[in-house]
């Protein structure tokens, strides 16, 4: 048997460069596969983007098949919109936030607001979002992966079914954020997270979530020196169990200076599985083959 891929990309809500939006649109004409874009509606609140056809340029990489989640920072002129008290921390970083004025709260994590604050934050999102044209959103991602038991309660009650903040902070290793808050706070809340870790539900006081961890990371975190290791690893983990399903993550924003990493982890997944043998898939299809299977 084959491998399942999970492509996802984080929207942080910060720019969109025409650089990065080309980049997405040739990847996608290349593997014509569908990815999972957790869409930031912090784009609407954010005071440098006035003037720019947010929609027109979002909506030009999106395909049929691709499904729309909902990627949440908290920078203060979008918890501010939101009606909200801004927070100054805990940070991803242990040197704090480095963004300042409006755009100062970029780097907080998400689990630093109260649960009732969170829900705010996600309904305000999914009003805004369905205003520009984004709507039936089902998953979430929160920023830096920080989400916890209030995150997930939140999200529960207002509606969402998917949650894919899970990740394996190994895969920070060699990366700028190894040692830092960010990598500490992920082993914290998600353990020893790896590439057999499979789609689960999360059970909280409020209910249950589905939890599609992001088994991967991030390629923007990787060394290119690595895929070849990772690469070994995914086929040595498939011979103990060839039901696996790697969700990978990038981001929007820095797509154009990490594409090339991610088309040269796929060629090698597919000259160790075959193409024929990778299914590229979505957290509503996974999900869909779950609870039929039940």
């Amino acid at each position: 048997m084959g491998v399942q891929v999970i492509l996802s990309m984080d929207w942080e809500g910060t720019s969109l460069e025409s650089r990065n939006l080309d980049a997405i649109k040739n990847f996608k004409e290349k593997w014509d596969a569908p990815f999972v874009h957790y869409y930031n509606p912090a784009y609407y609140t954010n005071p440098s983007l006035k003037g720019v056809s947010i929609n027109k340029s979002v909506k030009s990489i999106l395909c049929s098949n691709d499904e729309i989640g909902l990627h949440i920072h908290t920078p203060q002129h979008f918890v501010k919109a939101a009606k909200i008290a801004p927070r100054l921390g805990p940070c991803f970083s242990q040197y704090g936030d480095y963004h300042s004025g409006e755009f100062n709260g970029q780097e907080v994590m998400l689990l630093a607001y109260a649960k009732p604050e969170i829900k705010q934050l996600l309904s305000f999102s999914q009003e805004l979002l369905g205003k520009n044209g984004f709507k039936n959103i089902s998953s979430f991602r929160a920023g830096g992966w920080m989400s916890d038991e209030k995150v997930w309660e939140a999200l529960i009650e207002t509606g969402f079914s998917i949650e894919s903040s899970g990740t394996n902070y190994h895969y920070l290793n060699g990366s700028s954020w190894e040692g830092d808050n960010l990598q500490r706070y992920i082993s914290l809340i998600w353990g020893d997270m790896g590439i057999r870790t499979k789609p689960y539900f999360l059970e909280t006081f409020s209910g249950s979530i589905y939890e599609v961890p992001n088994n991967l990371g991030a390629i923007d975190y990787w060394r290119t020196q690595y895929i070849n290791e990772h690469l070994e690893q995914i086929v040595s983990e498939h011979e103990q169990d060839d039901d696996l399903l790697l969700v990978i993550n990038s981001h929007q924003e820095t797509f154009e200076d990490n594409d090339e990493k991610l088309d040269t982890f796929l060629e090698g997944l597919s000259d160790a599985f075959g193409p024929e043998n990778i299914e590229f898939t979505t957290n509503r299809e996974v999900l869909s083959k779950s609870t039929h299977c039940q």
